[in-house]
């Protein structure tokens, strides 16, 4: 994107390294950015990416020894947050940080206490005036700056948190970090959010971009900097490499970016029937699943796809329809109910809905399978400790320690975990909500294993992701969701992502496929 012949240098770090209880996170890394450059940061989680960002934010303090410049001016080491963004290095992080019920304008001026004392009165117009012009800057002028934010899409909403990032710096902002902005998005939102960050760069700020999906990077950024293990492997140009190139320097070895493809068994006995499946935004939903099928869903965001997850697991309740399990009629008021039923949910949010955070890894693993260890009236706590330790060999958790807690796992590892936990209990339909959103490269072909896995032991799985060549090499036939109604179902066998997405946005009538 960068097109000048000199382009200038923005930032520099040399020898950058944090050290944790005697443990490297990062290990004399370098970095140089550029005006008007998208540059990449890459590398498996773990890797030391998000140790690199929170001390450019001034949230770590680097060990002695590393050096930084911005604008060619040599800044003292270590700052605090409230410097780095008086420097003009400004954040958008996955959560966002804004306030669904509050407005555009209110979330541009909450950070700023409104821009008045403590008697002052709040000028809402002018407030809103200037919304309207950091929304400008981006091409977003036609954002009604009243909209309370959580009613807009979440490309929009990405979009509304990095004009406010640029807006607190004003005209000094040099560095945007966007730290994961596509992880939510499908792909055919990620466009609106990328046409904004080129505006971005147009105006000569560099903009680091942390991103797991190589695929986003050919037509979008102009360098990438891939750190492993803590430490620098590679700078490189992102016309002078490939996807399989890329992939090398991230994990050290060649990994399939997609699932392998595989021969698909046939689906055995019928385990669901949905019929008439209504919700909040489902619409008369009805399918089928057998053992040993693979269903994925696709759709876009606020086509239903969640809202079908939560309602089949007993997490929400629907306004009408029914749901057979193995013959039987079942009503789920929560998801104990669905349990019972042996349904498994992976879900979306697995820092949420998925794991405990506070808990260990051990206690994660057996949270759903304890009464297997109770011995009469106690429980085996050394029967408890060898499962654990041969269920964190067989899904490759890393690292390998039962006590380690589950918030510090990075994570591919803690999806690991989540689908590990569920997997055990022997389910007979497992549902995977984005199962590999945010998850790198490396792990997300572990994960693949796990979801053939699943199926190949006799469960009903229903995929449901965004990544829709993902779920094509995956699955037997696919769902496809809008505004709450299934529209189409296709096998599998030739389908192209091109015709799975022109279904997801045109509406026509569905197509009912062949089941092979």
């Amino acid at each position: 994107m960068n097109t000048a012949d000199s382009p200038r240098t923005v930032l520099t770090l040399r020898g950058l390294s944090k050290t944790f209880v005697g443990q490297k996170a990062l290990d004399t890394v370098a970095l140089e950015l550029r005006a008007g450059e998208v540059h990449a940061l890459l590398g498996q989680n773990g890797c030391g990416k998000s140790t690199l960002i929170k001390c450019l934010a001034g949230f770590h303090h680097p060990d002695e020894g590393a050096e930084m410049t911005l604008d060619g001016v040599p800044v003292t080491l270590p700052f605090e947050p409230a410097q780095a963004a008086a420097m003009g290095l400004v954040f958008v992080h996955q959560d966002l940080g804004l306030i669904p019920n509050l407005s555009i304008t209110e979330n541009f001026e909450a950070s700023r206490s409104y821009g008045s004392g403590l008697f002052s009165r709040i000028r809402w117009s002018r407030m809103r005036e200037n919304t309207v012009a950091e929304l400008a800057r981006l091409g977003h002028a036609d954002l009604d700056p009243n909209t309370p934010v959580g009613r807009l899409p979440i490309a929009q909403q990405t979009i509304v948190a990095i004009a406010r990032a640029l807006s607190s710096a004003g005209e000094g902002a040099k560095v945007l970090v966007l730290d994961e902005p596509t992880a939510a998005l499908p792909d055919s939102e990620a466009a609106l959010l990328f046409a904004a960050v080129r505006k971005v760069v147009e105006s000569g700020v560099a903009v680091l971009y942390v991103t797991h999906k190589l695929e986003e990077l050919a037509s979008f950024a102009d360098r990438a900097t891939v750190l492993r293990d803590g430490r620098n492997i590679e700078t490189i140009g992102i016309a002078d490499t490939d996807r399989k190139s890329l992939v090398r320097l991230i994990v050290g070895r060649d990994v399939e970016a997609l699932p392998l493809a595989r021969e698909l068994g046939m689906p055995g006995r019928e385990l669901m029937d949905v019929r008439g499946l209504t919700g909040k935004r489902l619409k008369d939903v009805s399918f089928t699943i057998r053992a040993g099928e693979i269903i994925g869903v696709a759709g876009m965001l606020g086509s239903g796809r969640s809202e079908l997850a939560r309602i089949l697991f007993g997490a929400q309740e629907p306004v009408r329809g029914t749901i057979t399990v193995k013959g039987s009629e079942c009503r789920f008021r929560t998801p104990r109910d669905a349990v019972a039923r042996k349904i498994a949910l992976i879900p979306e949010n697995r820092r949420r809905d998925g794991g405990v955070l506070d808990m260990s890894v051990g206690e994660n693993l057996t949270i759903t399978s304890i009464d297997r260890f109770w011995r009469r009236v106690r429980l085996s706590t050394g029967t408890e400790r060898k499962w654990i330790a041969q269920k964190i060999g067989e899904y490759d958790v890393r690292p390998a320690s039962s006590q380690r807690l589950f918030k510090v796992l990075s994570g591919g590892n803690q999806q690991k975990v989540v689908i590990a936990k569920w997997l055990e209990t022997s389910p007979d339909i497992v549902i995977f909500d984005e199962p590999v959103q945010g998850v790198d490269i490396g792990a997300r072909a572990e994960i693949f294993d796990l979801i053939n896995r699943a199926a190949e032991r006799g469960a009903a799985v229903v995929l449901i992701s965004s990544e829709i060549e993902q779920m094509i090499a995956l699955s037997h036939r696919i769902l496809i969701l809008r505004h709450g109604r299934i529209v189409a179902e296709e096998s599998t066998a030739g389908l192209t992502a091109g015709k799975v997405t022109q279904s997801m946005y045109f509406d026509g009538e569905r197509t009912k496929e062949t089941t092979s």
